[in-house]
């Protein structure tokens, strides 16, 4: 089964090139990774300085064997200290659900990432494949994904759960005060992009959207992270 590896890190504004220079040199290291079927890499919009890696591997397996060497993190971590503000986030996630329209070119992008509770976890899975599927049927979303797992951290040496899912394809469905995101044990990715954005406005707008928001908000913690294809 195919393992999505997510990785978040925030770096300097003023290092912008370094920076830049830094996730294009581990692009390149990744790439021929055995194991690795895909990588998509995303950068902040402005005035957010922050990269979004995505990384396919076969399954959990070959992952195990390449992260030594491979892991976006770890490359990350060998960075000038000066360049990273933070260190590096990473989750290890399994596809939902996934859409693809081969005719719109996917310009611009937005993550969702909810850190849920895990007893509220399968409850959220079901209503947002169901939102995702309605709003499906219109024409706004290029490429979009859902994704569910946890942090590496919390994760390793064993990883689940494991639905029974595959990677997107065409149109198909594949844990304080107050709170800190540990709190909340289990985490959700929702990469949608559009071709537009007149296309992303009007499916922010869509009462679909607006519901499974709402519900997300109230069962945990929400980022949404602006982005830009590399």
């Amino acid at each position: 089964m195919e393992l999505l590896v997510v990785t978040l890190v925030h770096t300097s504004p003023d290092k912008d090139a370094d920076g830049l220079a830094r996730v294009r040199l581990i692009s390149d290291t990744i790439r021929n990774a055995p194991g690795l079927m895909n990588a998509r890499f995303y950068r902040s919009r402005e005035p957010d300085s922050y990269y979004f890696l995505l990384t396919t591997w076969e399954d959990e397996e070959l992952w195990q064997k390449a992260q030594a060497r491979y892991s976006p993190r770890n490359l990350l971590l060998g960075s000038d200290r000066e360049l990273l503000t933070a260190p590096p986030e990473q989750w290890l996630m399994y596809y939902l659900w996934g859409y693809s329209r081969p005719s719109a070119q996917p310009n611009i992008a937005a993550a969702h990432v909810a850190n849920i509770r895990l007893d509220q976890a399968d409850r959220i899975e079901r209503g947002w494949i169901e939102s995702l599927r309605r709003q499906g049927l219109e024409p706004t979303l290029a490429f979009a994904f859902l994704a569910r797992g946890s942090s590496e951290d919390a994760m390793m040496p064993h990883i689940s759960p494991k639905p029974n899912t595959s990677t997107p394809r065409d149109n198909g469905d594949h844990q304080q005060s107050p709170p800190s995101l540990q709190t909340y044990g289990t985490v959700f990715l929702n990469l949608l992009s559009w071709s537009d954005e007149t296309q992303r406005q009007d499916f922010y707008a869509d009462q679909n959207f607006k519901a499974i928001n709402t519900v997300l908000n109230s069962m945990g913690a929400v980022r949404v992270l602006a982005l830009d294809p590399l």
